[in-house]
């Protein structure tokens, strides 16, 4: 592991009332983060950022889906995030592995083979996406985490038009918190250990959460075992009465077997079987990850301020794999700015907001031989370097009427890519060079008040996903200059509101977006694929979400259940390829692989007055095209899981959580992931990665005051 450097540079003064200020932070800590609601049955009072400006989600003119710190704590996700993006209608997660994953929004990304991309996501303002498109949020432990914002379709122009959406996370404040320390102890099936340590110290001028995680785990599976620690430090002080400023840092350490995925007979038969070729080279991933960045709010005047951040990311990697070991390391740096200005012209309110973002990454990978596969690392085979530079330029601005919210903005992205080949032992030289021309994608939205605490929402928007180098490159290695960034157009429009003195939220949304350039994966060997655009798909459906607080608050003696509450959400998928001709197979018109055209995520919580609880979560999923003719589909299943508990206080200074929680609860065979347009190698093709069977997970929480 190389030495690591980071240093933060940072000059903000200037002499603007800080009660300005306060007002501001009251409601989040920057403008680009999310703030959440504080008590769950006054749906009305949740404010997030989605669009860069703190407002109300009863008044977000878009489709956004909020996930407070309630929903996460109760969903109580063992290993990563990924288990609480079920509760965004739209949000499809595949999970093969612990390290292998796949998050699609509205069908975006899901011909991705093994990883998460064409859409963005950012913690605390740090992107968790890099150059080559491929965003990394498995990496974030829940237990840091306040809430979650998952902006569906390219609608968000301050984040940079990604083609599928944005997710923002947003960790948990300190100055929330009290001075504490909380230990959050859980075991399980399959050699299942997880332990948090979580210090919080609270002060006049700052306050410091400090979280250390570590999981391990053997794994249902052959050559699946387990382990990862993180460090996870969050910081915020304030520097005079109109600048304040937060400090992220995360470390993760990581080692995942891989037992990647098995054909239809194995999966039938046999699920917890290993690929062979897999399991007889002893698969792995290795890898260091870090976070870095400090970000501030800076009041110039009372109705004018600045978000500036600095930010640095790092990666190595060593994967163990049975055609060849990969190495690869990743070192990015970057900034974001944003200018914003409020005006009041009478009842009106108009804010304006103006800045970019730049980042570099510098990746370095190389492939040595594995002898026979038998996990024995040989002679290089090739080394590689790629240089990149992306920005994101943005211009927007909003109009508050009260009965009429307008929302415009536009985006425009660059990106340029250096490819050298530094391979040696060779005679052709593969460097090249990838850009395409700027990219600007607009953004027009609306919100009408229909009726107190009920509003219609309305966007047009446009937005684009970049190729990875990868992805231009020829069948030869060498970079291809016609490949086109996917580009969309988005049409969306909803309901939303409240009723019941606030205790039901509903949001319903139907949306058409028209993907062009759309850029086909065509596979050339067991690891090696190479990219062209290959025609258009039509991503239309409805999103639907329902929270409903039935009871709650009431103590008294004849009451027995404390809160009483639903969460339910509904997705209908209608995607299909309307051009789309692939080594002379003509596929338009049929179904996108790797989504469902149903699913349904459901969960009931009820807490007595006595601090038992009891949580039931289940999730419906329908069926999916597993490859792009349509030829093979999976069945669609049902998955329950259900959580026991009781929580206490003792003493005002000490709680306690224990609980048992029964996943699979009626141990549903089903994919927890497939691999959409597998090949076939010299055998069947391997779909399938199985989910996990019926387990269990028992824990305890300590928080002392």
């Amino acid at each position: 592991m190389k030495y690591l450097s980071l240093v933060f540079f940072m000059i903000m003064a200037g002499g603007a009332p800080a009660q300005a200020m306060e007002l501001i932070l009251k409601t989040s800590i920057s403008p680009d983060t999310v703030a959440i609601d504080t008590a769950a049955v006054q749906l009305s009072e949740t404010v997030v950022t989605a669009y860069n400006r703190p407002q109300k989600l009863l008044d977000v003119p878009g489709s956004v889906t909020n996930i407070g710190q309630v929903v996460i704590d109760r969903e109580n996700p063992s290993v990563n995030l990924l288990p609480v993006l079920h509760f965004a209608p739209g949000v499809f997660v595949h999970e093969g592995a612990t390290n292998t994953n796949r998050v699609t929004i509205r069908g975006i990304g899901a011909r991705i083979p093994y990883a998460t991309g064409k859409i963005r996501a950012y913690f605390n303002n740090i992107p968790l996406t890099n150059t080559s498109g491929i965003t990394f949020i498995q990496d974030i432990d829940p237990s840091v985490v306040q809430s979650i914002n998952v902006i569906k379709g390219p609608a968000s122009s301050i984040y940079g038009a990604g083609l599928g959406g944005t997710i923002a996370i947003t960790a948990r404040e300190p100055v929330s918190r009290t001075n504490g320390i909380t230990n959050r102890f859980q075991a399980g099936s399959f050699g299942f250990i997880r332990n948090s340590t979580t210090l919080d110290l609270v002060g006049t001028q700052h306050a410091t959460s400090l979280v250390y995680s570590h999981i391990q785990s053997d794994g249902y599976r052959q050559n699946n075992a387990f382990r990862r620690d993180a460090l996870t430090s969050v910081t915020q002080f304030t520097l005079g009465d109109n600048t304040r400023a937060t400090l992220l840092i995360l470390y993760t350490d990581l080692h995942s077997q891989i037992p990647s995925s098995i054909d239809s007979l194995t999966y039938t038969e046999h699920p917890y079987r290993a690929a062979a070729n897999w399991l007889k080279t002893a698969g792995y991933e290795d890898s260091r990850r870090l976070l870095g960045g400090i970000g501030a709010t800076h009041f110039i005047a009372p109705e004018l301020w600045a978000d500036f951040s600095l930010f640095t990311t790092w990666h190595d990697e060593k994967e163990m794999r049975p055609f060849d070991v990969f190495y690869e390391e990743r070192t990015g740096v970057g900034t974001r700015f944003t200018l914003r200005h409020r005006y009041h012209i009478g009842n009106q309110v108009i804010e304006t907001a103006i800045g970019g973002e730049g980042m570099y990454e510098k990746y370095l990978y190389c492939n040595y031989e594995n002898i026979g596969g038998e996990g024995v690392q040989g002679s290089l085979v090739s080394d590689n370097r790629e240089a990149a530079l992306t920005y994101n330029l943005f211009l927007q601005g909003d109009l508050n009427t009260g009965k009429w919210i307008w929302s415009g903005g536009i985006n425009l992205n660059r990106t340029n890519v250096r490819y050298t080949d530094q391979f040696e032992n060779q005679e052709v030289d593969l460097s090249g060079q990838y850009s395409y021309s700027a990219i600007v994608s607009p953004r027009l939205s609306t919100s009408y008040r229909l009726i107190p605490g009920h509003r219609t929402y309305a966007t047009i928007s446009h937005g684009f996903a970049p190729p990875s180098l990868a992805e231009t490159l020829t069948p030869e290695g060498r970079i291809n200059p016609e490949i086109k960034p996917e580009k969309s157009w988005n049409f969306e429009w909803g309901i939303r509101g409240q009723f019941n003195r606030n205790r039901i939220y509903y949001d319903v949304g139907l949306y058409r977006m028209y993907v062009q350039d759309l850029l086909v994966a065509e596979r050339v060997g067991e690891d090696a694929w190479v990219g062209r655009n290959a025609g258009a798909s039509l991503h239309q459906g409805l999103e639907a979400e329902l929270h409903w607080v039935i009871n709650q608050g009431n103590k008294s003696a004849t009451r027995f259940l404390e809160e009483s509450s639903l969460r339910t959400n509904y997705a209908y998928n209608h995607f299909y390829f309307t051009d789309f001709i692939d080594q002379d197979q003509d596929h338009s018109g049929k179904r996108l692989p790797g989504v469902p055209r149903h699913v349904v995520h459901t969960v009931f919580y009820n807490e007595s007055t006595h601090g038992l609880y009891a949580y039931l979560g289940l999730r419906y999923v329908g069926t999916m095209a597993m490859n792009d003719g349509n030829t093979r589909f999976t069945p669609s299943y049902l998955v329950s899981d259900i959580t026991f508990g009781f929580r206490h206080t003792f003493s005002k200074r000490l709680d306690v959580t224990v609980f048992l929680k029964t996943l699979n609860l009626f141990d549903h065979h089903h994919p927890s992931m497939i691999l959409v347009n597998a090949p076939s190698f010299g055998g069947p093709p391997r779909y399938y990665y199985p989910g996990l069977p019926r387990h269990f997970r028992t824990g305890v929480s300590l928080y002392f005051n």
